[in-house]
């Protein structure tokens, strides 16, 4: 073993030792303050994928910046050794403290998952995904807190990495080599956080194979779980990465829900309560009890004045966080291999980095209680931003986020004071509650786009117009909402503008747009998204809310707004934006990440192509869009008629088709649906029965992805599948949903 040390500490005592390196508790010589370094053995250094790999895990950590992610402070780098100078947290592992107390309590587990989770998250807002995460990375200290430690198996999301973890926790797409991707934290956390409340992992195995397996393909074994907690413990670990929550700060906030639902508003610090007495008890069995009179703050003065010899090179490094991670980071390599060819050292010194702001992240709140004088309850989410190098555009930003449900609680709180309703409410003992759901739709470095779906319970206000949705899109660099004058060209805001905008709606919609009741023969106008044909008017501007996803605009059809019957109901419509992006300003295409259009011309151009067309089936009458660049071919099932569109490149298949063979319930050829898949070894990973048609997807026998909608009447029935390899999800998710969202059944009524 090399006698080398980092220059300037001095060392206490060893705090652990793993297969690639040892860590020890050390004191800052000049300081007085207590750290913890990470030497990589000395028999590794002469290894280049060992020492590349020490020399990126402090490349990624450096970039990320957390209360609950233990800090990196230096990383030095000499021909004689590689150390990794981090923060010393008076804890110990949740490993330690579950080979300790086997179970724990609910809500305690529920305390170190959301940790967990806020540090993955400011982990993955700066790129990063651990790809590691298990009991033993997971500190948790005396103050009530987690953190997470050791990203040496961590990548870059999106890209490819080894296919290496903990087997016990590594999700689906892990095993199959996949890039790593936020959803896969959000597995393995999930899994840790099973085995916290159970006492055993959720599945286990004798070989590598099995668990490879049981991971894959073996539902999550639910039954030793609190009934409570299933939904949450069955989201986090789906085996399609599409299916769990897409950040883990959504996961966040789907925890605190199914939290305070189960345990009480003050569940969480009843479980750090309980873990901090557990953790100091088997804290003070180890050397980090000295950290009690020592202290933890800050970091060192730099190692690097005590460790650079006179006239050696010395590089630094920016992590100037995630609004600059990936410059910083081709940065930091870019000097660690120049050092090392030198012969010289290294010191990669976080204290004399550039005062850099933290970067701009974004969380799911909750805003929850019960006001006792009207009395109402409540319980609202919205996001809230933290970082960014502006106080004021963060206020103005986080004002603008949270001005939906001010306004919502004080509209229902006029309403419960209102002197007319009010004997209602005392007669019926109607106490309202509120609730609204806030969804992330995009988050790009210009540009936040926010849905938020509010509803009401409640005898007394039981009206519709009391549940709607409404959205809010805020420009990050200034902090001000951005209104139709911002997104739409001139030329779109006009009353020709809004009849364009209004054609292009209509057949993405599920029944096209209604004609507004009237009394007598008169059948009505048709109606249109046009803003000022309603009452009040506000001028040509689009009257539904707008939000913007990464495939499109998506527009909140609450159709009794726009002058519909009550009954019409709502309905959310994606726009591609290859349909609208014309319309759109340019400076806002770029805020979304889409590519600038130039306008549309007055004639539609006979040479371009276009995104998409349509097919309607002479002998059953239903209609589709097709994607460009597929090739058709009949396709003749038993009693029936219908096309297939086929993407060689792709390996993507759309079927469509209708047959005589109605007569049966849509919960039926759902059944139906699935048993047919099953029966051929296939696995169904998600169904519901949609009212007039169910839905059903998941994997065929050759894993393969399939999606299917089907639509079944009296007499006939219409039906649209999509089959493509996984590889290719991420660029088919557009054409699906734009397919299915656009599939008409024709007349069901009758045999064609």
């Amino acid at each position: 073993m090399s006698d080398w040390r980092v220059p300037g500490f001095t060392e206490v005592d060893v705090l652990g030792v793993g297969g690639f390196g040892r860590v020890v508790l050390a004191k800052h010589q000049e300081s007085g303050r207590m750290v913890a370094i990470k030497y990589l053995l000395a028999e590794y250094l002469a290894d280049p994928d060992i020492a590349a790999g020490f020399r990126r895990e402090a490349w990624l950590l450096s970039g990320v910046r957390s209360p609950h992610v233990v800090q990196l402070f230096d990383f030095v780098e000499t021909p004689q050794g590689a150390a990794l100078v981090m923060e010393a947290v008076p804890g110990v592992s949740l490993r330690a403290l579950l080979a300790a107390e086997n179970v724990l309590a609910p809500e305690s587990a529920l305390a170190i998952l959301k940790g967990s989770l806020l540090g993955l998250a400011d982990a993955h807002a700066a790129g990063v995904v651990h790809r590691d995460y298990k009991p033993g990375n997971v500190l948790v200290s005396r103050e009530g807190q987690s953190k997470l430690v050791d990203f040496g198996l961590a990548t870059l999301d999106g890209r490819n990495g080894l296919t290496a973890g903990s087997p016990s926790y590594m999700a689906p797409e892990q095993w199959a080599g996949q890039p790593g991707r936020p959803a896969t934290d959000v597995y393995a956390a999930t899994c840790v956080f099973y085995q916290c409340i159970t006492g055993h992992q959720p599945f286990e195995a004798t070989t590598t194979d099995e668990l490879r397996s049981l991971h894959q393909m073996a539902p999550v074994p639910l039954d030793a779980v609190p009934e409570k907690l299933r939904p949450l413990i069955a989201r986090g670990m789906a085996k399609d990465p599409a299916w769990r929550p897409s950040t883990a700060d959504a996961f966040v906030s789907e925890l605190e829900t199914v939290a305070r639902k189960a345990y009480g508003k003050d569940w969480e610090k009843r479980g750090w309560k309980r873990l901090a007495a557990a953790s100091a008890a088997l804290t003070a069995l180890t050397p980090l009890a000295l950290l009690a009179s020592a202290g933890t703050a800050a970091a060192p003065i730099g190692a690097g004045a005590g460790a650079v010899a006179a006239g050696a090179p010395v590089a630094t490094g920016t992590g100037a966080g995630a609004t600059a991670v990936i410059v910083g980071k081709v940065v930091a390599v870019l000097v660690v291999v120049g050092a090392l060819v030198t012969g010289g050292i290294l010191v990669f010194n976080r204290q004399d980095d550039p005062p850099a702001p933290a970067a701009l992240t974004v969380a799911i709140q909750t805003d929850f209680g019960r006001d006792q004088a009207l009395p109402i309850t409540y319980d609202l989410q919205y996001p809230q931003v933290s970082g960014g190098p502006d106080a004021a555009v963060r206020k103005r930003i986080n004002d603008a986020l949270r001005a939906p449900i001010d306004k919502r609680l004080k509209a229902i709180r006029d309403a419960r004071a209102n002197p007319d309703w009010r004997q209602q409410f005392t007669d019926t003992g109607d106490t309202p509650a509120a609730h609204t759901t806030a969804q992330i739709l995009l988050q790009t470095p210009s540009l936040l786009s926010v849905r938020y779906d509010h509803g009401l319970d409640s005898q007394v206000l039981g009206h519709t117009t009391w549940r709607f949705p409404e959205t809010v899109n805020v420009d990050l660099a200034t902090g001000n909402p951005l209104g139709p004058q911002d997104m739409f060209r001139p030329e779109a805001l006009t009353a020709a503008g809004m009849k364009t905008l209004t054609d292009r709606i209509d057949p993405h919609t599920q029944a096209g747009f209604c004609r507004e009741p009237t009394v007598g023969y008169d059948t009505g106008r048709k109606t249109t998204v046009d803003a000022a044909d309603r009452v009040p008017s506000r001028g040509h501007v689009p009257a539904p809310p707008i939000g913007f996803t990464k495939t499109g605009v998506q527009f909140e059809m609450v159709w009794y707004e726009l002058g519909c019957i009550m009954a019409a109901g709502k309905e959310t419509v994606v726009l591609p934006y290859s349909e609208i992006s014309d319309l759109l300003q340019p400076k806002f295409l770029t805020m979304l990440g889409v590519g600038a259009a130039s306008p549309a011309p007055s004639t539609p151009s006979s040479s371009a192509p276009a995104a998409s067309t349509t097919y309607t089936n002479p002998r059953f009458g239903f209609t589709t869009r097709v994607p460009r660049g597929y090739t058709a071919a009949p396709y003749s099932p038993e009693n029936g008629d219908g096309m297939t569109f086929a993407n060689k490149p792709l390996h993507a298949t759309m079927t469509v088709w209708g047959t005589n063979s109605g007569g049966r319930t849509v919960a039926a050829a759902l059944a139906d649906a699935a048993a047919e898949t099953e029966a051929q070894s296939g696995r169904v990973t998600y169904r519901k029965d949609e009212g007039d048609h169910y839905s059903i997807s998941g994997y065929q026998s050759d894993g393969m992805i399939f999606y299917e909608i089907g639509f079944s009447g009296p007499g006939s029935t219409a039906t649209l599948r999509w089959v493509y390899p996984r590889e290719h999800k991420a660029e088919l998710d557009a054409p699906v949903s734009t397919t299915a969202e656009a599939f008409r059944p024709g007349d069901l009524s009758q045999p064609h």
